[in-house]
């Protein structure tokens, strides 16, 4: 079985759960009130935007291994149009992995928030002040976040499908420690 090499497998998990771990943190900051500079709501914000930044860094170094490394084929079993949706999806995961750290990062910078990565160091703003342009960059942040699940959720059946209707390998060759 031709499987994905240990550092694509390793980016994909990490990048990944912290993806959802996101989304799941988003939802819920959706739904409380402001609580002060220092209140739990502007906590949680500091640790989104933190893990947000890790992981525009990482994808930036998984899109470069993507890059200087080889991947194992679609497997032949695979219908074409599995094989479109599957570099689709794909895709557009990678673009939104990308977009939606660089989206807050924008989105606080026209707030006027720092982008502080658990206090180690800050980001330079990304645009300059502005309030407004902001307002647009969070409706542009949520609405990217829900349409984020959307793909997930369908890169999740995909895979699912592939284990459970089709039985084929596709799922095996991400999977750490799958010999």
């Amino acid at each position: 079985m031709e499987k994905y090499n240990s550092p694509a497998k390793l980016l994909h998990w990490v990048v990944g759960f912290a993806i959802i771990g996101l989304i799941a943190v988003g939802l819920y900051m959706e739904g409380l009130d402001y609580d002060g500079p220092t209140g739990n709501k502007m906590q949680l914000y500091s640790i989104h935007k933190s893990i947000g930044t890790i992981v525009l860094m990482l994808m930036v170094l998984r899109v470069a291994w993507r890059m200087i490394s080889t991947y194992p084929k679609s497997l032949s079993t695979h219908q074409v149009w599995e094989k479109i949706l599957s570099k689709v999806v794909h895709g557009i995961l990678y673009i939104m992995a990308l977009s939606m750290p660089l989206s807050g990062w924008a989105m606080s910078s026209s707030y006027g928030y720092p982008v502080s990565v658990f206090g180690l160091f800050t980001l330079p703003a990304l645009v300059d002040k502005n309030e407004v342009r902001g307002e647009w960059l969070a409706e542009i942040h949520e609405i990217g976040g829900y349409a984020l699940i959307a793909v997930i959720a369908l890169h999740v059946l995909g895979a699912i499908k592939h284990h459970v209707i089709d039985k084929d390998e596709t799922i095996k060759r991400m999977l750490p420690f799958v010999k």
